[in-house]
């Protein structure tokens, strides 16, 4: 990365200049190096560069995917006086996921665990809605946390990193006492005051993520959400009753996801974006300069002192590569889960034919889901044309980790009752989430211009038979509906096998 000291401006190739007389287009920086004019009285001041190297979309139709290019329309024409520049004018080499963030992961796995088995007790669609909202808490603090280490690469916090890992190991400690009046379940005895410790973990959790990408001078645009936080509604839920609470947490998540999908395709939501970091960047670099002139003042030698050179100012780019990476690691981590509930399921069971059928059903559901993330990615859908940009991503990999918690939740409950007919609750958490899994990769489809024939003849088939099933399967017994679900899968599934690209 090239950084441009104060006073000195760009020369030469000028298509990446952004300034207040330019075309309302962003363009890629040349390949070659930018020369410099030397610093002068009267060099104009330099200004913030956006150059969005983007998530490259020339890619071939099976590679696994969810991302696209971000310059159009998130980009927009800035002139913005700066203290320091930032040019980005060449693209990182592809990365993986450190063994920091693989380290990062593995209280997703506890939280995943806790969610599943908290779902087992809620019986209402309110009390489903609960479980969903704490899985999304957890989920946003994963992403946001992995959208910072994707944008800092090799500039990430590690102390950032382990303390936001601390807060999800609480917040999925606290799991089992968030809202004991609202779930009951298996956790009666926990004691109160774990919804208080859920919230401020979560609320820390996700100002840690925008403190670390502010201090880094990073702009986050493509998901607005890892630099804000609607932290009102999710304090004030802690002071009102629960039926209170329940709805202020409901209106936060769509605070949240709202402005992450629609602020991240707004220019003037990303010109107020980039202004406000740029204020918040000099009221710190002011207050550093003031801090370093106090010291002066009081003998300390200037040799002595930190650096005191203004933080640069960029707006993010987004590494494709490791971001899709990560979030198809995820989809593994709650594919793991419902491996454990197949498993836990079997552990003190009589194994029976049916508990037999029931469970090698349950596995083959697990094997197919991890085959439909290998064929296409963390988006279960052809995306032939057009792949997704990370506003539309990221809300298509919240719903499919969603539905398969679920599905390992109905799993879960399915065997031990093999041959019984299923209660409805437990029979949607098995189909609802298959429903949700397959209505996700229908709205990634439309996004990523899929064939009509997958609509028609994969995609509308497999919806129609799960709701269905869902509706109508209290006639038949618990392991005909596991095999009924894994045929859906197998079905959904072959479109890659019997269609040629």
């Amino acid at each position: 990365m090239d950084r441009t000291a104060p006073g000195r401006t760009a020369c030469g190739d000028r298509e990446g200049d952004l300034t207040a007389h330019a075309a309302p287009l962003v363009r890629h920086p040349p390949a070659g190096r930018w020369c410099r004019r030397p610093r002068g009285a009267r060099a104009p001041r330099p200004r913030v560069r956006h150059h969005h190297a983007g998530l490259h979309a020339g890619h071939r139709r099976q590679t696994p995917r969810g991302l696209r290019d971000v310059t159009s329309p998130c980009s927009v024409v800035l002139t913005l006086s700066v203290s320091a520049v930032t040019e980005q004018t060449e693209t990182a080499e592809e990365r993986h996921a450190s063994w920091l963030e693989l380290f990062f992961d593995l209280t997703v796995v506890a939280a995943a665990a806790q969610i599943a088995h908290r779902l087992h007790g809620a019986e209402s669609v309110g009390q489903i809605a609960a479980c969903a909202a704490l899985y999304y808490a957890v989920w946003s603090v994963w992403t946001t946390t992995s959208v910072y280490a994707n944008v800092a690469g090799e500039r990430t916090r590690q102390r950032a990193v382990l303390r936001t890992m601390l807060g999800i190991a609480i917040m999925a400690a606290a799991v089992p006492g968030v809202w004991p009046e609202l779930l009951a379940g298996e956790h009666d005895d926990v004691p109160h005051g774990r919804t208080a410790v859920f919230v401020v973990a979560f609320v820390l959790c996700r100002l840690i993520a925008a403190r670390s990408a502010a201090r880094d001078g990073q702009v986050v645009t493509f998901w607005p959400a890892t630099q804000s936080v609607a932290v009102t509604p999710w304090i004030a839920s802690i002071f009102v009753p629960q039926t209170v609470a329940y709805w202020l947490w409901g209106f936060a998540i769509t605070v949240d996801l709202v402005f992450s999908m629609f602020g991240a395709r707004n220019p003037r939501s990303v010109a107020r974006m980039t202004e406000n970091a740029r204020r918040r960047q000099d009221e710190r670099d002011k207050r550093t300069a003031r801090k370093l002139a106090h010291l002066i003042r009081r003998g300390v030698s200037p040799d002595r002192l930190p650096d005191a050179s203004p933080t640069l100012i960029s707006v993010a780019q987004v590494e494709r590569g490791h971001l899709t990476e990560r979030l198809g690691l995820f989809v593994i981590i709650v594919l793991g889960e419902a491996l454990a509930q197949v498993v836990a399921a079997n552990t003190e069971l009589d194994w029976t034919w049916a508990v037999i059928a029931s469970s090698f059903a349950a596995f083959l559901i697990v094997v197919k889901l991890w085959r439909l993330t290998t064929l296409y990615g963390f988006t279960p859908a052809p995306l032939i044309a057009k792949p997704l940009e990370p506003w539309q991503a990221l809300p298509a990999h919240l719903g499919v980790t969603a539905a398969i918690v679920a599905i390992a939740s109905g799993l879960g409950v399915l065997i031990p009752d093999a041959t019984e007919r299923l209660h409805a609750t437990d029979r949607w958490y098995l189909f609802g989430g298959l429903a949700l899994y397959l209505l996700t990769s229908v709205f990634a489809a439309l996004a990523g211009r899929a064939p009509l024939k997958w609509y028609l003849g994969w995609a509308l088939p497999s919806l129609v038979v799960s709701v269905l099933a869902g509706v109508l399967g209290h006639a038949v017994p618990a392991w005909s509906l596991a095999v009924l679900a894994y045929a859906v899968l197998v079905w959904f599934a072959s479109y890659d096998r019997l269609v040629k690209p």
